[in-house]
């Protein structure tokens, strides 16, 4: 059996739980249809019908109300758990069988926001290398390096430090789902007058419009009820499944980036 065989499986087990919660959003959130306003372009306003405006409303109480049926968390709860188990399996592949045999509770994949140092924990060694001192290749812990979240920009908003903290919530309490109203702007369309010329060398017309403003723009706003993971609560445009599915394509590239540690 291939070393990540594991690792692979787990993420293929994450891969069917996201298409089970999404079939049980798609559900649960049936209830609540998106509603399409067009917009006055010249006052820069939604025209909203009685109809719009009641779904609308509709949408806005079931956003105020906030009731996520625990089994949604419980899902994307476990849909976690598979990526950082997955992370934590490849740690246990690159160890040695002696590491393992005499330190097999100590093996784990490091995750830290901030960085570590040695002489200032107990014996010496920081918590970072306790957790990868059975491991001896050098590309290996080069790449485990550089997945740390403490290199980027931000590191509460790294995908390995966010599938490392939502399983620490989710083992101790449970993952927060929120609800929120997405607002997606589509179907713009503009009617720019022009008239079309022919060159002698060419086979067909070309529109050449002019420099003016276009004229009949419009537009319209698409409002629906979106479910979202606490950690992104205060973004408009991260829809759970989206980004999970993110996480779970962040995973599975950094996990297929150690499989030439096992040639």
């Amino acid at each position: 059996m291939h070393p990540l065989t594991g690792a692979r499986e787990r993420l293929d087990r994450a891969h069917q739980n996201i298409e089970n919660l999404n079939t049980e959003l798609t559900i649960f959130l049936a209830p609540v249809a998106p509603v399409e306003l067009a917009v006055d372009m010249d006052k820069g306003e939604p025209i909203i019908t009685e109809e719009d405006r009641k779904g609308f409303q509709k949408i806005q109480q079931f956003v105020a109300d906030n009731i996520i049926p625990p089994r949604l968390r419980v899902l994307a709860g476990e849909v976690i758990h598979h990526f950082r188990s997955a992370f934590d399996h490849i740690a246990w592949q690159l160890s040695s069988a002696e590491f393992q045999a005499k330190y097999p509770t100590r093996i784990e994949f490091p995750v830290f926001k901030e960085v570590e140092l040695c002489g200032i924990k107990k014996k010496n060694i920081c918590r970072y290398c306790r957790k990868i001192e059975g491991i001896a290749s050098p590309t290996a812990l080069t790449r485990i390096h550089f997945l740390q979240p403490h290199l980027r920009t931000d590191p509460l908003r790294d995908p390995l430090w966010l599938i490392h903290d939502m399983d620490i919530i989710d083992k101790h309490r449970e993952l927060v789902l929120a609800a929120f109203m997405m607002s997606v702007n589509y179907a713009a369309k503009a009617d720019i007058p022009g008239i079309g010329i022919q060159m002698p060398w060419e086979f067909a017309p070309r529109l050449i419009r002019h420099t003016g403003p276009p004229t009949n723009m419009q537009m319209k706003i698409k409002m629906s009820a979106q479910i979202t993971l606490g950690e992104f609560s205060e973004r408009d445009d991260q829809p759970i499944i989206p980004t999970l599915q993110n996480l779970l394509r962040f995973t599975s590239d950094a996990i297929e980036s150690f499989a030439e540690e096992f040639r």
